[in-house]
């Protein structure tokens, strides 16, 4: 990741006028920078979990690393994912859920004030605040979550969350791989390059939108190999 985002700094001219501020970026498209990052797409510590939140009729829609530098304010305010339409659309105990997150911190966050995420919990179920909540306003119930180097944290695109202050002299990298049901457009990439997706699995050719040769439009809806494909093994199960 450190080669990654090396690179990624002598390519990107005002990287320190980003939307997110001073000291705080986000690389897109990030399983196409390198391959390091494919066993994450499924990885067998986190990809169960995944698949019994949202079923076999899914996908990735993106890629990120984040690198939050020193700051003694709060990196990003709290909000919502996917934007305003997504941000009205609330899980139902009786529905699949649309989106999950995972994200891998790559440094140790197991203190306060060292860019963690945050978050209020049970959020996932209460309408968001129609005016926007800055950058260093924290909603009632606002906690910083703790996690050591290697932790991930899987949480649904309605949850209320944000990133606190680093209030010391590191940098707080971390990965993170957005999973939707089929149907929903993909995050940062319309189609990943053929060289990217002939690394891959079968699996995770197909996480990424992959249908094979001559694919039929409601393929990217309904394939009829879905469940033994991203199942495995385990496909019976949702059969």
């Amino acid at each position: 990741m450190d080669k990654v985002i090396e690179e990624y700094v002598q390519q990107t001219p005002n990287l320190q006028e980003s939307r997110f501020g001073k000291g705080a970026f986000t690389i897109i498209r990030a399983i196409e920078r390198t391959d390091v990052l494919d066993p994450l797409t499924d990885h067998p510590n986190t990809f169960g979990t995944i698949l019994s939140l949202m079923r076999p009729y899914l996908q990735i829609m993106g890629t990120q690393i984040y690198v939050r530098h020193s700051d003694t304010e709060a990196l990003m305010g709290f909000h919502t994912d996917a934007g305003p339409s997504l941000q009205r659309i609330h899980p139902h105990t009786d529905s699949l859920p649309l989106q999950f997150k995972i994200q891998f911190f790559l440094t140790d966050l197991s203190e306060p004030d060292q860019a963690n995420f945050m978050c209020v919990p049970g959020s996932h179920k209460r309408r968001f605040p129609d005016n926007r909540l800055d950058k260093g306003t924290y909603p009632d119930g606002a906690i910083q979550v703790l996690a050591e180097a290697g932790d991930a944290v899987i949480f649904p695109w309605a949850l209320w969350h944000g990133v606190g202050p680093n209030r010391t002299e590191r940098i707080r990298k971390s990965v993170t791989f957005r999973y939707g049901q089929m149907w929903c457009r993909p995050y940062d990439y319309d189609r990943l390059p053929v060289d990217v997706l002939d690394r891959m699995t079968s699996r995770r050719r197909r996480l990424f939108g992959d249908m094979g040769e001559n694919p039929h439009p409601t393929d990217y809806y309904k394939p009829k190999d879905q469940i033994e494909i991203i199942c495995s093994d385990e496909w019976q199960l949702f059969s």
